[in-house]
């Protein structure tokens, strides 16, 4: 029996009267299953932002490659695969082949190699899944891109993405923005309350503070207006943090994580603790100018951190 809408209560997603076997543009979204979104604890694709790429993102990022080499008459522009879900934008030369064709061989491509790949389908507790889980939705969304500039600001949108998501990094410490620079080699910025302005900041792969004197406010935004990489722990919370023009830039080309601390008072004793962080966490220290008897003073001798500061 062929499909019947009113039988099997399904509506089409597909815009009528397109024909998408002349070429074009398309933004998509495809989706996990809910089965294996369950079976996976709302991470079928693997945390965004992880320091090794997890087996299924591996899969998928082949299975990309694989598509276009079948089918010379697409390509893959911008994408970004999130937890439960893989965003692309999709162009398609006219006469070929349809929007489909794509879709239709790159979940099945995806399925069978991870069910081909049994270990990877093994849970931590070691259940194996269910041998017919389902692993994406049936059906796909699709948006028509019609003009570069539309391109361009979906383009924006899909960098953006994966660092909306919030990363949680344990001991109730949150994270917003680009989680794979916590891995990088960090350089604790940690200044006292001085009129002294140093002559140029050191280079640093990553810039890593709390950034609550006056001082290192500064040079907060002088980062910030060079584009330099930096993780950020503010007196408070993530949302608060990402107003400013200039925080957001930085979240949108992937050079800032904000981290949110348990304790986001505004008083001393929660600034102590964000410095003592910095201190523990950064792999090298940057101190311009230290107060004797202050705070810093104090934790420097109480952590013995002198290895980790830089002339």
């Amino acid at each position: 029996m062929g499909y019947d809408p009113e039988i099997h209560h399904r509506r089409s997603i597909r815009l009528k009267g397109h024909d998408y076997a002349g070429g074009g543009v398309y933004f998509v979204t495809l989706c996990a299953h809910r089965e294996f979104v369950e079976w996976a604890n709302r991470l079928p694709f693997g945390a965004t932002g992880a320091a090794i790429m997890p087996p299924v993102r591996e899969i998928m990022e082949e299975e990309m490659q694989k598509t276009a080499r079948l089918l010379p008459w697409m390509e893959w522009g911008e994408r970004a695969i999130m937890p439960d879900h893989f965003h692309a934008i999709i162009r398609i030369e006219g006469g070929y082949g349809r929007l489909g064709d794509v879709i239709t061989g790159f979940k099945a491509g995806v399925s069978r190699t991870l069910r081909a790949r049994g270990d990877i389908l093994v849970a931590r507790n070691g259940e194996r899944a269910p041998e017919k889980m389902r692993i994406w939705h049936r059906n796909y969304y699709e948006m028509i891109v019609r003009t570069p500039e539309a391109e361009q600001a979906i383009a924006g949108y899909i960098r953006m993405n994966p660092w909306c998501c919030v990363t949680d990094f344990g001991n109730g410490l949150r994270g917003l923005g680009n989680p794979v620079l916590w891995n990088a080699k960090k350089l604790g910025v940690l200044c006292s309350r001085s009129a002294l302005r140093p002559e140029s900041i050191p280079g640093a792969s990553t810039y890593f503070s709390g950034f609550h004197s006056p001082l290192e406010q500064e040079m907060f935004e002088k980062l910030l207006a060079c584009k330099k990489r930096v993780i950020w722990c503010p007196a408070w919370g993530l949302e608060r943090a990402a107003q400013r023009p200039a925080v957001r830039e930085a979240l949108e080309e992937n050079r800032l994580l904000i981290l949110e601390m348990r304790n986001q008072d505004g008083d001393l004793a929660a600034a102590e603790q964000r410095n003592r962080f910095v201190m523990e966490s950064a792999d090298e220290l940057w101190l311009p100018h230290v107060t004797p008897g202050g705070m810093l003073d104090r934790l420097i001798h109480e952590l013995s951190v002198w290895e980790k500061i830089k002339a």
